[in-house]
C-alpha cells in the first residue's frame, strides 16, 4: 500500500491534535526545527504526545503560546500555575504559559519513525537533566558541533 505525505498549517493540523489530545488519545507527530536538538531532531523524529493529568519540571509539552502559535518545548521551571518552557537547542530564549496552555506531553520519541525511546524512563530523564545541567559553554559548544555534523 503506498502512502502519501500531506501537508498542513501547523494552527490547522495542531488545532486538530489539540482536540485528539483533549479526547484522551495518544497522537504521533513529525517534527521540524532545531529547538529541541540534540533530543528531538526535527524532519527525522516525530513525537507520541498524550494529555497527561500534571505537568513537572523536565516535561517536554506541546503548548499553544498564543492562538495558532504553538512550541514543544522542555518545562524548565513551574510558579504556581505558569509554566517556563525552553527549547534543549535553545541558549538563552524562554516562554511563558499557563498549565491550561498545555496540549499534551512528549511520552517517547520516535527516531527516524522506527526506533521509541520512552520518555518516562529513569535512564532518559538522567539524560535530560543532565544537559538541561550542563553550563552554558559546553551546550554551546556542543550543539555547534552537533548543527554542523549531526551525530547525535
Amino acid at each position: 500500500m503506498k502512502t502519501s505525505k500531506v501537508i498542513l498549517p501547523n494552527a490547522v493540523m495542531l488545532g486538530e491534535v489539540t482536540r485528539f489530545l483533549a479526547e484522551g488519545k495518544t497522537v504521533i507527530i513529525a517534527t521540524k526545527g532545531s529547538s529541541m536538538s540534540p533530543f528531538i531532531r526535527g524532519e527525522r523524529d516525530s513525537v507520541e504526545l498524550l494529555k497527561m493529568p500534571s505537568v513537572a519540571v523536565g516535561d517536554i509539552v506541546l503548548c499553544q503560546l498564543s492562538p495558532g502559535h504553538y512550541v514543544l518545548h522542555r518545562v524548565n521551571a513551574i510558579s504556581g500555575e505558569l509554566l517556563q518552557l525552553k527549547g534543549d537547542g535553545n541558549l538563552d530564549g524562554t516562554e511563558r504559559c499557563t498549565k491550561a496552555d498545555v496540549c499534551g506531553t512528549v511520552i517517547a520519541i520516535l527516531r527516524n519513525g522506527e526506533k521509541r525511546i520512552d520518555c518516562r524512563t529513569a535512564r532518559f530523564e538522567r539524560r535530560s537533566r543532565r544537559w538541561v545541567n550542563a553550563p552554558r559553554i559546553v551546550r554551546r559548544y556542543v550543539l555547534g558541533i552537533y548543527r554542523r555534523i549531526k551525530i547525535l
